[in-house]
């Protein structure tokens, strides 16, 4: 299953509304590796970066992430989902 569709599945949010307009981009902190609105495009692309990346990982990202969105799409969801997924196949960073 593609991680856009495990999203989709999950929490009911479809990735594809993300216009990438980078407006998620807050400033968080160095645990960031990759911007938010990139994050959404690699899962659009079904990029496994995402489930090893910094980002996903960052609990000051994920405390931010449910409203960052302009499109409404509930990033912290959608960050669960993908930590999830990245237990599931070993890939957690610890």
């Amino acid at each position: 299953m593609s991680l856009r569709r495990l999203i989709l599945t999950k929490t009911g949010q479809d990735v594809m509304r993300c216009r990438g307009c980078q407006l998620c981009n807050g400033e968080f902190s160095r645990e960031q590796d990759i911007p938010l609105d990139s994050l959404i495009q690699l899962v659009i692309m079904n990029d496994e970066e995402v489930l090893t990346s910094r980002t996903l990982w960052s609990d000051e990202v994920l405390h931010c992430a449910r409203e960052a969105c302009i499109r409404e799409l509930d990033l912290e969801k959608i960050l669960l989902v993908l930590r999830e997924e990245a237990v599931k196949r070993g890939l957690a960073k610890n």
